[in-house]
């Protein structure tokens, strides 16, 4: 993909301001006192902010698909590596499971 950074720097510029007022929606929906709509708030920002991520890697010359595989990647060996939050909870592997790759280094029952 052919990518001439010099265009894209106003809409790079936009997008990373973007991010931090995400970030800043979603520490506050965190901290926000939980009512029947904080979950989705939430779930909106997160969405948000991947969202944004994926297009300013785009931006930058990384393909959709180049983020997802290194999202697998990155899970997988977090799964391997039994990082804290796979051992305690098992998210690692959850997530892996969502992304359509069965759970790394477990028996399937």
């Amino acid at each position: 993909m052919e990518i001439n950074i010099a265009e894209n720097i106003k809409t790079v510029e936009l997008l990373k301001v973007e991010i931090l007022q995400k970030v800043t929606d979603l520490f506050g929906d965190i901290s926000a006192e939980a009512d029947g709509e904080t979950y989705a708030r939430i779930a909106d920002d997160a969405a948000n902010l991947i969202n944004l991520i994926y297009i300013i890697a785009s931006r930058l010359g990384v393909s959709y698909e180049d983020i997802e595989d290194r999202i697998r990647e990155k899970l997988a060996d977090g799964v391997r590596e039994q990082h804290i939050i796979e051992r305690k909870f098992g998210d690692l592997s959850k997530l892996l499971a969502v992304l359509g790759e069965g759970p790394i280094g477990y028996e399937k029952y």
